[in-house]
């Protein structure tokens, strides 16, 4: 295991493709990115583990047919929903030199809530007190279980932001929360995600993928192989035109 300082994923520049430069030409401006969350939810042997993950509707407009993790776009509604457990003093640190403490919270609530949405697995805790109805129907299902979406034990390990090319285009953390050597939990497929299924890193190489979900694997393997979580994040983003890879936020 590496020490909690060791960094080992690749920084400097990104080479696009052809096509990726001939897109990019064609828009007289690129669409401003929608702030969303990603969850890499482990099961089994922490160092290599069961993942799941799920395919993309064909009818999807962006990133069709593809395997991914589970997440989405953040939503008014994650900035009011009450919670259970803390972020994490590391997550909460690297989150914050971006955004207020609220908007933090509310980007891991979205994963959270994207999670169920998309796989049906409520991330959550039992509480005493009564739910608050958001009137939104994610959040109606953890309230109707009496329960709060649970924030403790997820770590934030990297931040990719659609290349401008894209006609969508997201600024998507992504964050990792192991729920230990259990047998799987149940998951069921939704309309945005189908075939659901825990995936061995071996069995991921074989699932048709896009390349922001391919680096961010490379990534989780290097996050996975520290005995603590590291101090930055990896993060990749397009700068005057060029896709670079780097650290954030940057330690002096």
């Amino acid at each position: 295991m590496k020490r909690d300082s060791e960094q080992n994923f690749p920084l400097g520049k990104i080479k696009m493709t052809e096509q990726e430069v001939d897109r990019r030409a064609q828009l007289s401006r690129a669409p401003r990115p929608r702030i969303a969350s990603t969850i890499v939810l482990t099961i089994g042997d922490k160092t290599n583990p069961k993942i799941l993950m799920g395919q993309r509707s064909k009818r999807h407009d962006f990133m069709p047919s593809v395997y991914v993790f589970p997440g989405g776009r953040v939503d008014r509604a994650d900035s009011y929903a009450k919670y259970a457990g803390d972020l994490s003093p590391r997550t909460e640190r690297i989150l914050e030199a971006a955004y207020t403490p609220r908007k933090s919270r509310a980007i891991v609530l979205a994963a959270v809530r994207e999670t169920w949405e998309e796989t049906r697995l409520l991330l959550g805790k039992s509480v005493n007190e009564g739910v608050r109805n958001l009137n939104h129907p994610s959040y109606d299902a953890f309230r109707k279980a009496g329960l709060h979406p649970d924030i403790s034990g997820i770590e934030v390990f990297g931040r990719a932001i659609t290349p401008p090319h894209r006609h969508k285009r997201f600024d998507a953390w992504f964050f990792h929360k192991h729920l230990g050597d259990i047998q799987p939990p149940k998951i069921e497929d939704s309309a945005e995600l189908l075939n659901v299924g825990w995936f061995t890193f071996d069995d991921i190489e074989n699932l048709e993928r896009q390349r922001a979900t391919t680096m961010m694997l490379g990534v989780l393997k290097d996050y996975l192989s520290h005995n603590r979580p590291p101090k930055d994040i990896f993060q990749s983003k397009a700068i005057r035109g060029e896709m670079r890879a780097s650290r954030f936020p940057e330690i002096n």
